[in-house]
């Protein structure tokens, strides 16, 4: 049977409060007497009651994460980090995913409540679907639940930590002009998606600083057809001398076509991309790409997020995190 916190009482001949203030660091207990009650606990195997403790506590050290879609990889390395942390903390994760749906958002959050969470990590829908609904981020900022945006999400008043999107596209935007391409396409538009859209923000931002335009063609990557789409503009007489794709799987998912057109890489069309997915490197040419500085992204949000339980009163944090430009070689002047 196992030993209680009474029966450690019993045998140190001493009380119970005695006991809880010594084995929760509590000041108040002589340091003999504290140094006596921790060898007998540790002698007799006596494990503390974690749960009641946490019940007394109105603890339960479960930090919630809810994801807005649990197949993007870009998610992975920030879970994984996250988990670490918190786990060194003493807390546990749990993880929800939305699949895109505000819906399943709101019922996500809901439940992590439910399970006591007390705290959340929310990557949101919102910023997918810029159309979706996002009242219960209204609810939680009322209620002054402790929650970190992990995107944007305006006039929440909520705690955010962000990647930045805009400057790192206009930093690739103006190395490909600096190389002297005045006709440069975009590929993935879709201006329902918060980064996408701060991505061709940065991109037309640069070439409007350089008197240019942005040929985006409406080539939409989650549309069928898109790779056909891009290689019919790239078969035109006046093709574009290099493409900004959104991400770099579409950069991959191109990659063969470009090839069977014999388009030689960087002469004949230069090509940048976002998020450095571990095989951009690997390309031939190796893709030249932005990452996120997920290490400051993750310490960034531990740090607002442990901040707000400790004080839900306080004025809400916002971080934006620079993203990190990756020059490789799939660059080069135009060869026309």
């Amino acid at each position: 049977m196992a030993v209680t916190i009474h029966d450690l009482a019993r045998m140190a001949g001493t009380s119970t409060a005695t006991i809880s203030r010594v084995l929760s660091g509590k000041r108040g207990v002589g340091a003999a007497k504290r140094e006596a009650i921790m060898r007998l606990a540790q002698e007799v195997g006596y494990t503390p009651n974690r749960i009641a403790q946490n019940l007394a506590l109105n603890k339960s050290h479960v930090i919630g994460l809810v994801a807005a879609a649990l197949d993007n990889p870009a998610y992975v390395d920030f879970f994984r980090r996250i988990h670490r942390a918190v786990h060194d903390k003493g807390y546990r994760v749990l993880i929800a995913d939305s699949e895109l749906d505000a819906e399943k958002e709101r019922q996500n959050i809901a439940t992590m409540r439910e399970h006591r969470a007390e705290g959340l990590i929310v990557f949101p829908v919102h910023d997918w679907r810029a159309a979706g609904k996002a009242e219960h981020f209204l609810h939680l900022r009322v209620q002054k639940f402790p929650v970190v945006i992990v995107g944007r999400l305006d006039d929440h008043g909520l705690d955010a930590v962000t990647s930045e999107q805009d400057e790192c596209a206009a930093t690739l935007t103006r190395h490909l002009i600096e190389l002297g391409h005045r006709d440069i396409a975009f590929v993935g538009s879709d201006p329902s998606n918060r980064c996408i859209a701060e991505r061709q923000a940065g991109v037309e931002r640069a070439l409007s600083a350089a008197g240019l335009t942005l040929r985006t063609e409406n080539i939409v990557p989650d549309q069928p057809g898109w790779v056909e789409q891009l290689e019919t503009l790239l078969r035109r007489p006046d093709r574009p001398t290099a493409v900004v794709y959104i991400n770099d799987v579409c950069a991959l998912m191109a990659h063969p076509m470009l090839l069977r057109l014999g388009l030689r890489l960087p002469a004949d069309l230069s090509q940048v991309a976002f998020d450095d997915s571990i095989w951009s490197r690997y390309l031939t040419p190796p893709l030249t790409t932005t990452a996120e500085r997920i290490e400051e992204v993750t310490a960034r949000t531990l740090e607002v997020l442990f901040a707000r339980m400790e004080d839900p009163d306080g004025p809400a944090v916002r971080h934006r995190v620079a993203q990190e430009v990756i020059f490789r070689n799939s660059t080069a002047a135009p060869h026309r």
